[in-house]
């Protein structure tokens, strides 16, 4: 039987504060800066999916192009931190 389903390796925080690393990011918070400067606030210094992400309501602010070579940035650093556990083909 053929299934849409692959197995994949797949990165999940270790050693994070999942109160902080979790993020959600939809489009009822899309016109909301008020809902994205708390959730800045109760990050700050911390792990996080946001500092992984462009929230949508940032896309047309000047400094998008900083926002997003620092979600670069952030990306290589937390791989080369070891803040992730990799599982192989789950």
């Amino acid at each position: 039987m053929s299934t849409a389903f692959k197995s994949a390796d797949i990165l999940l925080p270790k050693n994070t504060d999942m109160s902080k690393w979790a993020v959600v990011a939809c489009d009822q918070y899309t016109s909301e800066p008020e809902y994205w400067a708390d959730v800045e606030k109760i990050t700050a210094c911390s792990k996080s999916a946001l500092n992984l992400i462009l929230p949508e309501v940032y896309l047309e602010d000047d400094n998008v192009d900083e926002r997003i070579a620092d979600i670069h940035k952030n990306m290589n650093s937390y791989i080369s931190e070891g803040v992730f556990e990799e599982y192989k083909d789950a």
